[in-house]
């Protein structure tokens, strides 16, 4: 099965391939670093860029003995690859625990003045006995070991936070514990290791790469996910308070109104329900709903609280407000699509009304809904000018307009809605059970 398989050709392939998969996670760890400012994904930067020197140094060094046909490396070829392995571990181990960060520093501290003490001892044998020192079984046990213990670290860490991407990151990290303990297992088995082995440790590490990419690319999806959330909550949290703000102007000036647009949103929102309109329509419905007298803004208050009858012209001037509204609300990107059902919402379905005279379903749907709702909170509110309705007298008052002033479909809807049944005669009785 492995006749003619050469493991210097193949690790070299694989090694360049994880190359690109470990440039490929360097990159995305910068790019969020730079986006968010976590220090999570600065050590797993700072560790596959570690990562990505060593497999440049080791790729050089492979390519080398390719070339040349040598195959003995030496003592410092084993022992950089050691310590870059090392150093890129650590601080990917640091990576996830970052929870306290004193901690986390005091963790790469100490790892990194044991990896320089080593170091240093190392080359301080080296420089003084020359040749006849050799790295040997005691140091590679010894970073193996080291390695395998900054991984089983990473993830029991990783295994105790509440983590979306644990199952990714434990799954990938037991691959080099993994590898690292086939290596521990051919120290103490020496000899030619068998071509099996030489094919599954470099294929490890490639395995490894690709589930850190597939884990990172589901973590940052997630975090731009929520944080479009979060930003869409904001917005839409500062559309409420700004039309709350509008809305309070209103009221402030037309003190017999008070609660009219909460209470018209309301009924509005009953009707466009029980339609079965799409959450789309429904937000526009209440948008419509809410600001559909904000037009009265740009009324005087001596028309709107005027307690006699209205004179033409302070009536025409009343009638203006749904072209105010509209104005006002097409100002406003967020709110132009909504500028159609304010402008039309005194609209008859006779067309008898205004400010254009449409009739029948040339009204847009939202302001037949909102004429109904406002028609029905008003009948049933106080005025200056006369009591309010009962229940059953508005509900009366709508029925007997259904067909020339609302949309009898509409009126039906509200009705089936509010659990109403209508007499022989046309007039409404009590609510149903």
């Amino acid at each position: 099965m492995f006749n003619g398989f050469d493991p210097q050709v193949y690790r070299l392939y694989l090694t360049a391939f994880s190359f690109i998969i470990a440039l490929i996670l360097a990159r995305m760890a910068i790019i969020e670093w730079h986006r968010n400012n976590r220090v999570t994904y600065k050590y797993l930067a700072l560790g596959f860029g570690i990562m990505l020197i060593k497999i440049v140094a080791e790729t050089t060094v492979s390519l080398y003995a390719l070339w040349s046909s040598q195959t003995s490396y030496s003592i410092a070829v084993p022992l950089i690859n050691h310590l870059l392995r090392t150093a890129g571990y650590i601080y990917i181990a640091a990576a996830f625990v970052t929870v306290k960060a004193s901690f986390s520093s005091r963790f790469i501290r100490s790892n990194f003045i044991a990896l320089f003490t080593l170091t240093a001892s190392v080359c301080l044998a080296w420089y003084f006995e020359g040749a006849a020192f050799s790295f040997g079984f005691w140091g590679d046990l010894l970073f193996q070991v080291w390695n395998l213990g900054l991984l089983v670290f990473t993830v029991l860490t990783v295994s105790r936070f509440n983590l979306s991407i644990k199952r990714g990151l434990i799954i990938a990290t037991s691959l080099l514990i993994i590898k690292h303990g086939i290596q521990v297992y051919n120290l103490f088995h020496p000899g030619e290791p068998s071509p099996f082995l030489l094919a599954v440790i470099p294929s490890l590490v490639v395995i490894y790469f690709y589930l850190m990419i597939s884990t990172l690319h589901r973590k940052i999806i997630s975090d731009l996910l929520a944080s479009d959330q979060e930003k869409n909550r904001i917005r839409e949290k500062g559309h409420q308070d700004a039309l709350r703000a509008l809305i309070n102007s209103l009221e402030a000036k037309d003190i017999y109104t008070r609660g009219h647009s909460d209470r018209v949103t309301e009924y509005a929102m009953v009707i466009g329900q029980k339609l079965g309109l799409p959450e789309e329509d429904l937000a526009k419905l209440y948008y419509g709903a809410i600001l559909h007298d904000i037009g009265k803004i740009g009324i005087s208050e001596g028309i709107l609280n005027n307690p006699l009858s209205l004179c033409h012209d302070d009536f025409n001037c009343i009638k203006k407000h749904p072209e105010i509204g509209a104005t006002i609300v097409s100002s406003i990107d967020s709110l132009k699509n909504i500028g159609p059902s304010i402008l039309y919402h005194h609209e008859r379905y006779d067309g008898s009304g205004y400010p254009m005279g449409l009739r029948g379903k040339e009204i847009p749907l939202h302001s037949r809904i909102i004429a109904i709702a406002d028609a029905l909170d008003a009948m049933s509110s106080k005025r200056i000018y006369r009591i309010p309705f009962t229940e059953e007298k508005a509900i009366q008052e709508l029925i007997a307009g259904a067909g020339t002033q609302f949309d009898p479909e509409l009126v039906k809807v509200l009705m089936d809605a509010f659990n109403i049944k209508q007499s022989s005669t046309g007039s409404a009785v009590s609510r149903s059970a």
